[in-house]
């Protein structure tokens, strides 16, 4: 009978919003989330002398806890949890791969950079495994850390054959502060991963290129 009057009751208010037009039953909405775009290192140098080949970046591969485009807390129990109300303007593959293209552009370390599996066809491929793309929370005696860490895998497109892997981590403190503080922790980190993948990608990519143009031309 409680539940029935309340019934009633309800449908009376509802009744009386629809005929006034004055009462609203709507719920707040909250504030919005504030959006972060992860972008390369505004810092990096120009290349004295850009590599004679062209690079594909690949979409990373991740698991699904990571793969959102929410920050993600990895808590002292190996637990995970997500910053309310803070999020990147587009999924953590995707944004990784972007921080990666744009270190490349920027930086004209090849002869050309692109997304991997596109019409354009890449002399290497470069594809990602990220294992770790996370903050850690601050307590009273040391602040929280983001970290980064990815397999990283050079292809050669013409044969279809990995020529060779290396695991690039990268950390950078994210200490208290403003809301946005563990998204742009996370960006750095990744900027810190992408140089480093880079660099290593056209050093060990340099000497098989010019290895296969050598007996191309003889």
């Amino acid at each position: 009978m409680t539940l029935l009057r309340k019934g009633l009751l309800c449908a009376s208010l509802m009744a009386m919003s629809l005929t006034s037009g004055c009462i609203t039953l709507l719920p707040d909405p909250g504030k919005p989330p504030s959006i972060v775009t992860m972008r390369a290192d505004p810092n990096i140098g120009r290349a004295a002398v850009s590599a004679p080949f062209s690079m594909g970046i690949g979409l990373p591969m991740m698991p699904a806890i990571l793969a959102t485009n929410k920050v993600t807390v990895r808590r002292d129990d190996g637990s995970y949890a997500y910053v309310e109300r803070l999020v990147f303007s587009a999924s953590a593959p995707d944004s990784i791969q972007n921080v990666v293209l744009e270190s490349f552009d920027r930086s004209g370390a090849a002869r050309a950079a692109v997304r991997a599996l596109t019409v354009a066809r890449p002399d290497y491929e470069l594809h990602f495994d990220v294992n770790a793309f996370e903050v850690t929370e601050p307590d009273g005696r040391r602040p929280g850390v983001a970290r980064v860490e990815a397999g990283v895998r050079l292809v050669e497109v013409y044969t279809g054959q990995p020529i060779a892997a290396t695991i690039i981590t990268a950390e950078v403190p994210a200490p208290r502060g403003n809301r946005l503080v563990p998204a742009r922790a996370l960006e750095e980190a990744t900027q810190k991963m992408a140089i480093e993948a880079m660099a290593w990608s056209i050093r060990t990519a340099t000497p098989f290129y010019a290895s296969r143009a050598a007996s191309v031309t003889r």
